[in-house]
């Protein structure tokens, strides 16, 4: 009998969500969890997150401050297909804009985009 793959399906968020430290580069650890909260005090770069294992998914909401116009670069790490290029962040104040990615170990090693959504 053939074993039928398992289909793939977005992220289950546990929990409140672990909140990020806003830094120049954001730290993320995934063995903290999959759901992650950062709230943007400048211009800032997601660093590759750390504690990886193949497969998982992680869920970061990134946050406008009270200021609004902050700008996100992503560490090497991360991957964007042309289904979910790179995105400008909503530029409002106190906007929520959800990121997720799944990570691909073995000669990828990437943390490949699945889903974007932006504006909340």
């Amino acid at each position: 009998m053939a074993v039928m793959p398992k289909p793939i399906t977005h992220p289950v968020v546990y929990g409140a969500g672990f909140a990020l430290t806003d830094a120049a580069t954001i730290a993320v650890d995934a063995s903290l969890g999959n759901y992650f909260t950062v709230t943007l005090g400048g211009n800032r770069t997601l660093g590759n997150p750390s504690n990886a294992i193949e497969g998982m998914y992680i869920v970061i909401d990134v946050i406008q401050d009270g200021t609004g116009s902050r700008t996100l670069a992503y560490g090497s790490a991360y991957k964007f297909g042309t289904s979910y290029g790179s995105p400008t962040l909503t530029t409002t104040a106190g906007a929520t804009d959800r990121l997720e990615f799944q990570y691909k170990d073995g000669s990828v090693n990437k943390w490949r985009c699945t889903n974007i959504a932006l504006g909340f």
